[in-house]
């Protein structure tokens, strides 16, 4: 049977950024006309590769990919990512990991679940997974050069608006984005309940997150944060979640 695959968009080379952790930035498509960028992270241990938040690569980039060692695993860290995972599964039959109700893209059907705390891809790793969130969102911790933090839609760093078009830079910030480190306020709004204040809701989460012993951090869009993650976490989850003062 011909399934067809969503088509590779543009996209950046492999880009190696640590030891054995590269990243290929490509785009997503969230409305017509409206493109922003979408990051994939390559983690390589040994000779296996594990993809997070998978994006589909031209044919030169592929054989590029096979190249750094055999393709594995792949794993979905945020409910509103995987239009790519069938196309991984089906060409390189990877062992796939998602959250239980991260359904958003029904196919393919989860290898293992991620559960907060439980097995990890990654030897020595975490699975992190934000549980008062309405959206099913994780994080995976890697455990290279003093602690790899890896996000989807929650977290996220911004320097530039490399791979967005205009409309896509412009719905960005309408929505809240902003350059630098940020808990991202449209998926905050996603994961709230109705007539909940999404800075009381998701504050605990964010506190156990920065319990994580990380330096870097790259989320499914916007830039990687060498060295200073940790910092700007911290920063970017007090400025959004003591704006609410106690008894309110």
């Amino acid at each position: 049977m011909h399934i067809a695959y969503p088509p590779p968009l543009p996209h950046g080379p492999i880009r190696q950024l640590l030891p054995d952790f590269f990243v290929v930035r490509g785009q997503a498509r969230i409305a017509p006309g409206v493109l922003v960028n979408r990051n994939m992270g390559i983690v390589r241990s040994g000779d296996e590769l594990l993809l997070v938040n998978p994006v589909r690569l031209n044919p030169v980039q592929e054989e590029r990919l096979t190249e750094l060692g055999t393709v594995c695993q792949a794993v979905r860290l945020g409910y509103f990512h995987g239009c790519d995972d069938l196309y991984y599964r089906d060409r390189f039959n990877v062992f796939f990991w998602r959250q239980s109700h991260s359904d958003h893209y029904p196919l393919p059907p989860a290898d293992q679940f991620l559960v907060d705390g439980g097995t990890c891809p990654v030897t020595g790793g975490r699975v992190f997974e934000f549980s008062n969130s309405e959206v099913p969102e994780a994080a995976l911790l890697i455990p290279q050069a003093g602690g790899l933090l890896l996000t989807c839609d929650a977290l996220q760093y911004w320097n530039s608006w490399t791979a967005c078009n205009w409309a896509g830079k412009w719905m960005l910030r309408l929505s809240g984005v902003h350059q630098g480190m940020q808990v991202a306020p449209g998926w905050c709004r996603r994961a709230t309940p109705d007539n909940e204040n999404n800075h009381r809701w998701l504050a605990a989460d964010f506190q156990r997150l920065l319990q994580l012993p990380f330096q870097h951090m790259l989320a499914g869009h916007g830039d990687f944060c060498a060295d200073r993650a940790h910092e700007l976490a911290e920063q970017a989850v007090a400025s959004s979640f003591t704006r609410l003062q106690p008894g309110h």
